[in-house]
C-alpha cells in the first residue's frame, strides 16, 4: 500500500543522496566530456564519490544538530556560504 497524500518532501538525506547518483558518470572517459563541454557536474570516479558522500554526511549531520529548522536542501546554502 502505497501512502494517499504523495504530497512529501524528501529529507536532507535523501536529497544529497539523489543529487549526487545523479552526478555519476562512472565508465564514462573524463577527457572526452571535457573536449565535448559535458564535464560539469559529474563524478568520474568512485572514490571521488565515495569521498563526496563521506562529507556529504558530515555536513548533513553538522546541519541537524546546529540548525534544526533547516529540513531542505535550499536552506542550507545560506549556512554553508
Amino acid at each position: 500500500m502505497g501512502r494517499k497524500n504523495k504530497a512529501y518532501s524528501k529529507d536532507l538525506h535523501q536529497q544529497a543522496y539523489e543529487r549526487l547518483v545523479g552526478m555519476q558518470a562512472f565508465g564514462v572517459s573524463k577527457k572526452e566530456a571535457e573536449a565535448n563541454g559535458t564535464a560539469k557536474n559529474k563524478i568520474f570516479s568512485f572514490k571521488t564519490y565515495e569521498a563526496y558522500w563521506k562529507h556529504t554526511k558530515y555536513f548533513i549531520k553538522y546541519i541537524q544538530a546546529n540548525h534544526p529548522e533547516l529540513y531542505y536542501s535550499e536552506g542550507c546554502q545560506a549556512v554553508y556560504e
